[in-house]
Protein backbone atom coordinates (compact mmCIF):
# COMPACT_ATOMS: atom_id res chain seq x y z
CA UNK A 1 0.00 0.00 0.00
CA UNK A 2 1.13 3.37 -0.54
CA UNK A 3 1.42 6.42 1.52
CA UNK A 4 1.52 10.13 0.21
CA UNK A 5 3.73 11.43 3.24
CA UNK A 6 6.02 14.08 4.21
CA UNK A 7 9.27 14.60 6.33
CA UNK A 8 9.88 16.52 8.79
CA UNK A 9 12.44 15.46 11.83
CA UNK A 10 10.90 15.90 15.25
CA UNK A 11 12.71 19.16 16.97
CA UNK A 12 15.33 22.22 16.91
CA UNK A 13 17.98 19.54 17.62
CA UNK A 14 17.34 17.26 14.98
CA UNK A 15 17.87 14.49 17.68
CA UNK A 16 15.54 11.21 17.11
CA UNK A 17 14.26 11.20 20.89
CA UNK A 18 12.72 13.49 22.64
CA UNK A 19 11.81 12.94 26.00
CA UNK A 20 8.96 13.86 28.26
CA UNK A 21 10.16 15.37 31.69
CA UNK A 22 7.14 13.52 33.28
CA UNK A 23 6.27 10.62 31.09
CA UNK A 24 7.32 8.04 33.99
CA UNK A 25 4.04 9.87 36.02
CA UNK A 26 0.91 8.37 35.86
CA UNK A 27 -0.23 11.03 33.85
CA UNK A 28 1.55 11.62 30.41
CA UNK A 29 0.84 15.28 29.28
CA UNK A 30 -0.50 15.40 25.93
CA UNK A 31 2.26 16.68 23.28
CA UNK A 32 -0.61 19.36 21.39
CA UNK A 33 -2.92 21.08 24.39
CA UNK A 34 -0.24 20.25 27.53
CA UNK A 35 -3.83 18.49 29.32
CA UNK A 36 -2.97 15.92 31.65
CA UNK A 37 -6.02 14.13 31.38
CA UNK A 38 -4.86 11.46 28.94
CA UNK A 39 -5.26 7.86 28.56
CA UNK A 40 -3.33 4.92 27.26
CA UNK A 41 -5.36 3.20 24.91
CA UNK A 42 -3.25 0.56 23.12
CA UNK A 43 0.10 -0.65 22.86
CA UNK A 44 3.22 -1.82 20.25
CA UNK A 45 5.90 -4.47 20.87
CA UNK A 46 9.12 -2.75 20.03
CA UNK A 47 10.12 -5.95 18.03
CA UNK A 48 6.42 -6.01 16.07
CA UNK A 49 7.22 -2.40 14.60
CA UNK A 50 11.08 -3.76 14.24
CA UNK A 51 10.25 -6.56 12.09
CA UNK A 52 7.15 -4.88 10.26
CA UNK A 53 9.38 -1.84 9.06
CA UNK A 54 12.27 -4.16 7.91
CA UNK A 55 10.14 -6.50 6.29
CA UNK A 56 7.95 -4.04 4.46
CA UNK A 57 10.31 -1.29 3.65
CA UNK A 58 13.92 -2.88 4.79
CA UNK A 59 14.38 0.42 7.67
CA UNK A 60 16.26 -1.05 10.86
CA UNK A 61 14.81 1.48 13.65
CA UNK A 62 15.91 -0.76 16.39
CA UNK A 63 18.19 2.77 17.39
CA UNK A 64 15.06 4.68 17.23
CA UNK A 65 12.80 2.16 19.02
CA UNK A 66 13.83 2.50 22.19
CA UNK A 67 10.88 0.51 24.03
CA UNK A 68 7.95 -0.77 23.82
CA UNK A 69 5.35 1.96 22.90
CA UNK A 70 2.10 3.03 24.09
CA UNK A 71 -0.60 4.90 22.23
CA UNK A 72 -2.29 8.17 24.32
CA UNK A 73 -5.73 9.49 23.54
CA UNK A 74 -5.79 13.05 24.91
CA UNK A 75 -9.32 13.26 26.67
CA UNK A 76 -9.13 17.69 26.07
CA UNK A 77 -8.09 18.11 22.50
CA UNK A 78 -8.64 14.31 21.09
CA UNK A 79 -5.32 14.08 19.74
CA UNK A 80 -3.62 10.67 19.69
CA UNK A 81 -0.27 10.16 19.73
CA UNK A 82 2.50 7.79 20.80
CA UNK A 83 5.10 7.58 23.38
CA UNK A 84 7.75 4.90 24.80
CA UNK A 85 7.13 3.54 27.51
CA UNK A 86 10.53 4.84 28.93
CA UNK A 87 9.46 8.55 28.13
CA UNK A 88 10.93 9.31 24.64
CA UNK A 89 9.17 10.02 21.67
CA UNK A 90 10.71 7.75 18.63
CA UNK A 91 10.65 10.15 15.66
CA UNK A 92 12.77 9.11 12.33
CA UNK A 93 16.07 10.46 12.14
CA UNK A 94 17.62 11.65 8.65
CA UNK A 95 18.86 7.93 7.75
CA UNK A 96 15.49 7.05 8.39
CA UNK A 97 13.86 9.47 6.41
CA UNK A 98 16.62 9.16 3.70
CA UNK A 99 15.93 5.11 3.44
CA UNK A 100 12.46 6.09 2.50
CA UNK A 101 13.31 8.90 0.11
CA UNK A 102 14.84 5.91 -2.47
CA UNK A 103 11.30 4.42 -2.56
CA UNK A 104 9.75 5.60 -5.98
CA UNK A 105 6.00 6.48 -4.33
CA UNK A 106 7.16 8.22 -1.33
CA UNK A 107 7.28 12.01 -2.48
CA UNK A 108 4.17 12.35 -5.08
CA UNK A 109 5.10 15.68 -7.26
CA UNK A 110 0.95 16.06 -7.20
CA UNK A 111 -1.19 15.80 -4.30
CA UNK A 112 -4.78 16.38 -4.49
CA UNK A 113 -4.66 18.76 -0.94
CA UNK A 114 -2.38 21.32 -2.91
CA UNK A 115 -4.92 22.19 -5.20
CA UNK A 116 -6.98 23.09 -2.55
CA UNK A 117 -4.60 24.96 -0.48
CA UNK A 118 -3.83 26.91 -3.55
CA UNK A 119 -6.91 28.72 -3.71
CA UNK A 120 -6.64 30.21 -0.64
CA UNK A 121 -3.21 31.93 -2.00
CA UNK A 122 -2.64 35.16 -3.74
CA UNK A 123 0.14 36.06 -6.50
CA UNK A 124 1.25 38.50 -3.96
CA UNK A 125 1.70 36.06 -0.86
CA UNK A 126 4.87 35.34 0.74
CA UNK A 127 4.47 31.33 1.58
CA UNK A 128 6.32 29.62 3.95
CA UNK A 129 6.20 25.92 3.84
CA UNK A 130 7.48 23.57 6.44
CA UNK A 131 8.76 20.41 5.81
CA UNK A 132 8.50 20.84 2.19
CA UNK A 133 10.22 17.65 0.72
CA UNK A 134 11.34 18.26 -2.79
CA UNK A 135 9.19 21.58 -2.66
CA UNK A 136 6.26 20.36 -4.99
CA UNK A 137 3.80 22.73 -3.78
CA UNK A 138 6.06 25.99 -5.13
CA UNK A 139 5.19 24.32 -8.38
CA UNK A 140 1.13 24.63 -8.00
CA UNK A 141 2.08 28.56 -6.80
CA UNK A 142 1.64 31.45 -9.47
CA UNK A 143 5.65 32.27 -10.56
CA UNK A 144 5.65 35.50 -8.34
CA UNK A 145 4.33 33.77 -5.80
CA UNK A 146 7.15 31.11 -6.41
CA UNK A 147 9.93 33.79 -6.37
CA UNK A 148 9.12 34.44 -2.59
CA UNK A 149 8.65 31.18 -1.62
CA UNK A 150 10.36 29.49 1.53
CA UNK A 151 11.10 25.93 2.14
CA UNK A 152 12.14 23.91 5.70
CA UNK A 153 13.39 20.86 5.29
CA UNK A 154 15.45 18.70 6.82
CA UNK A 155 15.59 15.53 4.75
CA UNK A 156 19.00 15.91 3.14
CA UNK A 157 17.69 13.71 0.13
CA UNK A 158 15.01 15.77 -0.48
CA UNK A 159 17.31 18.80 -0.64
CA UNK A 160 18.85 17.48 -3.65
CA UNK A 161 15.55 16.71 -5.32
CA UNK A 162 14.21 20.32 -5.28
CA UNK A 163 18.14 21.50 -6.42
CA UNK A 164 17.17 19.64 -9.19
CA UNK A 165 14.04 21.92 -10.09
CA UNK A 166 16.13 25.12 -9.12
CA UNK A 167 14.13 25.61 -5.71
CA UNK A 168 16.59 26.17 -2.77
CA UNK A 169 15.30 25.55 0.63
CA UNK A 170 17.02 25.62 3.61
CA UNK A 171 17.94 22.92 6.19
CA UNK A 172 16.79 24.28 9.37
CA UNK A 173 13.59 23.78 11.98
CA UNK A 174 11.19 26.23 11.78
CA UNK A 175 11.41 26.66 15.42
CA UNK A 176 14.91 27.97 14.75
CA UNK A 177 13.74 29.88 11.74
CA UNK A 178 10.83 32.13 13.57
CA UNK A 179 13.63 33.31 15.84
CA UNK A 180 15.17 35.42 12.85
CA UNK A 181 11.95 35.69 10.60
CA UNK A 182 8.96 36.72 12.96
CA UNK A 183 5.79 38.00 11.02
CA UNK A 184 7.72 37.57 7.64
CA UNK A 185 5.16 35.99 5.77
CA UNK A 186 1.34 35.90 4.64
CA UNK A 187 0.88 32.35 4.68
CA UNK A 188 2.56 29.39 6.63
CA UNK A 189 1.32 25.76 5.41
CA UNK A 190 2.65 22.07 6.07
CA UNK A 191 1.78 19.38 4.25
CA UNK A 192 1.41 15.92 6.32
CA UNK A 193 3.94 16.95 8.46
CA UNK A 194 2.54 17.48 11.67
CA UNK A 195 2.36 14.33 12.49
CA UNK A 196 6.19 13.50 12.52
CA UNK A 197 6.61 15.72 15.38
CA UNK A 198 7.50 15.22 18.36
CA UNK A 199 6.05 18.72 19.77
CA UNK A 200 3.47 20.03 17.63
CA UNK A 201 2.69 22.99 19.94
CA UNK A 202 5.85 24.39 19.30
CA UNK A 203 5.80 23.77 15.75
CA UNK A 204 2.42 25.49 15.30
CA UNK A 205 3.86 28.36 17.36
CA UNK A 206 6.58 29.24 15.65
CA UNK A 207 4.79 28.71 12.29
CA UNK A 208 2.53 31.27 13.82
CA UNK A 209 5.22 33.47 14.97
CA UNK A 210 6.20 33.53 11.23
CA UNK A 211 3.13 35.40 10.28
CA UNK A 212 2.39 38.90 9.79
CA UNK A 213 -0.04 40.22 11.99
CA UNK A 214 -3.03 41.73 10.72
CA UNK A 215 -2.10 45.92 11.94
CA UNK A 216 1.36 45.09 9.85
CA UNK A 217 -0.39 44.18 6.42
CA UNK A 218 -3.13 46.89 6.31
CA UNK A 219 -6.34 46.46 4.04
CA UNK A 220 -6.92 44.32 1.24
CA UNK A 221 -9.94 42.85 -0.57
CA UNK A 222 -11.94 40.74 0.77
CA UNK A 223 -12.82 37.27 -0.65
CA UNK A 224 -16.19 35.04 0.39
CA UNK A 225 -15.24 31.55 0.46
CA UNK A 226 -18.97 29.95 -0.51
CA UNK A 227 -19.03 26.31 -0.32
CA UNK A 228 -21.59 23.45 -1.01
CA UNK A 229 -19.27 19.92 -0.94
CA UNK A 230 -19.96 17.03 1.31
CA UNK A 231 -16.30 16.90 1.98
CA UNK A 232 -16.07 20.41 3.38
CA UNK A 233 -16.88 21.36 6.73
CA UNK A 234 -16.94 25.00 6.59
CA UNK A 235 -16.29 26.45 10.49
CA UNK A 236 -18.23 29.78 9.21
CA UNK A 237 -21.15 29.58 7.32
CA UNK A 238 -19.47 31.75 4.45
CA UNK A 239 -15.53 32.57 5.75
CA UNK A 240 -14.84 36.16 4.87
CA UNK A 241 -10.99 36.05 4.27
CA UNK A 242 -9.18 39.32 2.92
CA UNK A 243 -6.13 39.07 0.71
CA UNK A 244 -4.15 40.15 3.31
CA UNK A 245 -5.30 37.94 6.12
CA UNK A 246 -2.56 35.63 7.22
CA UNK A 247 -3.45 32.26 6.46
CA UNK A 248 -2.26 28.87 8.46
CA UNK A 249 -3.18 25.70 6.41
CA UNK A 250 -2.39 22.46 8.01
CA UNK A 251 -2.56 19.02 5.98
CA UNK A 252 -2.86 15.68 8.14
CA UNK A 253 -3.79 12.14 7.35
CA UNK A 254 -7.73 12.16 8.84
CA UNK A 255 -8.61 10.04 12.04
CA UNK A 256 -11.94 10.49 10.10
CA UNK A 257 -11.16 8.66 7.47
CA UNK A 258 -10.44 5.10 6.71
CA UNK A 259 -6.82 4.97 7.49
CA UNK A 260 -7.89 4.82 11.33
CA UNK A 261 -8.83 1.44 10.53
CA UNK A 262 -5.49 0.38 8.91
CA UNK A 263 -4.04 -2.89 11.04
CA UNK A 264 -0.15 -3.12 10.34
CA UNK A 265 0.13 0.16 9.08
CA UNK A 266 3.37 1.09 10.07
CA UNK A 267 3.66 4.24 8.39
CA UNK A 268 1.00 5.86 10.59
CA UNK A 269 2.91 4.39 13.66
CA UNK A 270 6.10 5.55 15.00
CA UNK A 271 9.06 6.27 13.95
CA UNK A 272 7.17 7.77 11.34
CA UNK A 273 4.03 9.03 12.88
CA UNK A 274 3.45 10.24 16.48
CA UNK A 275 0.19 11.53 16.03
CA UNK A 276 -3.27 11.42 14.89
CA UNK A 277 -5.41 14.20 13.93
CA UNK A 278 -9.39 14.24 14.13
CA UNK A 279 -11.51 16.75 13.17
CA UNK A 280 -12.18 17.83 16.73
CA UNK A 281 -8.35 18.25 17.26
CA UNK A 282 -7.80 20.61 14.44
CA UNK A 283 -10.97 22.77 15.72
CA UNK A 284 -9.20 22.36 19.08
CA UNK A 285 -5.80 23.88 17.38
CA UNK A 286 -8.05 26.92 16.40
CA UNK A 287 -8.40 27.24 20.60
CA UNK A 288 -4.91 26.30 21.73
CA UNK A 289 -3.54 28.97 19.65
CA UNK A 290 -5.96 31.55 19.30
CA UNK A 291 -7.05 31.37 16.03
CA UNK A 292 -10.17 31.31 13.59
CA UNK A 293 -10.89 28.17 11.78
CA UNK A 294 -12.20 28.80 8.04
CA UNK A 295 -12.85 25.48 6.85
CA UNK A 296 -11.84 21.78 7.22
CA UNK A 297 -11.44 20.08 3.67
CA UNK A 298 -11.55 16.26 3.24
CA UNK A 299 -10.39 14.77 0.36
CA UNK A 300 -12.34 11.80 -1.59
CA UNK A 301 -10.33 8.44 -1.54
CA UNK A 302 -7.75 9.18 -4.31
CA UNK A 303 -6.70 6.58 -7.12
CA UNK A 304 -3.88 5.65 -5.17
CA UNK A 305 -5.60 5.08 -2.24
CA UNK A 306 -8.43 2.84 -3.40
CA UNK A 307 -6.98 -0.81 -3.24
CA UNK A 308 -5.97 0.31 0.58
CA UNK A 309 -9.21 1.43 1.45
CA UNK A 310 -10.54 -1.61 0.32
CA UNK A 311 -8.50 -3.99 1.82
CA UNK A 312 -8.50 -1.87 4.79
CA UNK A 313 -12.82 -2.12 4.85
CA UNK A 314 -12.87 -5.54 3.89
CA UNK A 315 -10.75 -7.02 6.49
CA UNK A 316 -12.57 -4.39 9.02
CA UNK A 317 -15.65 -6.89 8.33
CA UNK A 318 -14.50 -9.85 9.74
CA UNK A 319 -11.75 -8.12 12.41
CA UNK A 320 -11.31 -5.71 15.18
CA UNK A 321 -8.53 -2.94 14.37
CA UNK A 322 -6.05 -3.06 16.61
CA UNK A 323 -2.48 -0.96 15.76
CA UNK A 324 -0.75 -4.30 15.00
CA UNK A 325 -2.09 -7.80 14.50
CA UNK A 326 0.68 -10.81 13.14
CA UNK A 327 -1.62 -13.31 13.64
CA UNK A 328 -2.75 -16.24 11.26
CA UNK A 329 -5.87 -15.15 11.03
CA UNK A 330 -5.21 -11.76 10.01
CA UNK A 331 -2.77 -13.11 7.49
CA UNK A 332 -5.78 -15.55 6.31
CA UNK A 333 -8.36 -12.64 6.04
CA UNK A 334 -5.91 -10.67 3.76
CA UNK A 335 -5.37 -13.09 1.78
CA UNK A 336 -8.97 -13.88 1.03
CA UNK A 337 -9.13 -10.10 0.66
CA UNK A 338 -7.29 -10.21 -2.82
CA UNK A 339 -10.84 -11.30 -4.14
CA UNK A 340 -13.24 -10.52 -1.09
CA UNK A 341 -11.92 -6.57 -1.83
CA UNK A 342 -12.83 -6.23 -5.25
CA UNK A 343 -16.70 -6.37 -3.72
CA UNK A 344 -16.17 -3.46 -1.37
CA UNK A 345 -17.41 -0.20 -2.96
CA UNK A 346 -16.49 3.34 -1.66
CA UNK A 347 -19.26 5.59 -1.15
CA UNK A 348 -19.29 8.76 -2.57
CA UNK A 349 -19.36 10.69 0.76
CA UNK A 350 -16.30 8.42 1.97
CA UNK A 351 -13.59 10.83 3.17
CA UNK A 352 -10.10 10.08 2.02
CA UNK A 353 -6.61 10.04 3.08
CA UNK A 354 -6.36 13.91 3.55
CA UNK A 355 -8.02 16.74 5.97
CA UNK A 356 -6.76 19.87 5.26
CA UNK A 357 -7.32 22.46 7.87
CA UNK A 358 -7.32 26.37 7.16
CA UNK A 359 -6.78 29.28 9.96
CA UNK A 360 -6.09 32.94 9.83
CA UNK A 361 -4.96 35.00 12.84
CA UNK A 362 -7.74 37.06 14.38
Amino acid sequence: MTHDLKTHQADSTNSSCTRLDNAESSHTPCILCHSPNTQVIDSVKKDDLCALYARSYGVDVDSIITADVAFYHCQECDLRFFVCEDGSIPTGDNGFYNALNKLDWYYFSQKHEYHYAKKWITPESRVLEVGCGKAAFAKFLPESTQKQYVGLEFSTEAQKMAAQDGISIENISVEEYAKTHAQAFDVSCSFQVLEHVSNPHSFIQAQIDCLKRRDLTGGGQTQTHAHAHPHIVTHTASPQVSSNDPLLIIAVPSEESFIRYAVNGILNMPPHHISRFSDTTLHKIAEIFNLELLEIYHESVQPEHIEFYKATIWAKHFLPSPLIDRGLVRKVINRLGILGRKCVKIPSHAYGHTAVAVYKLK
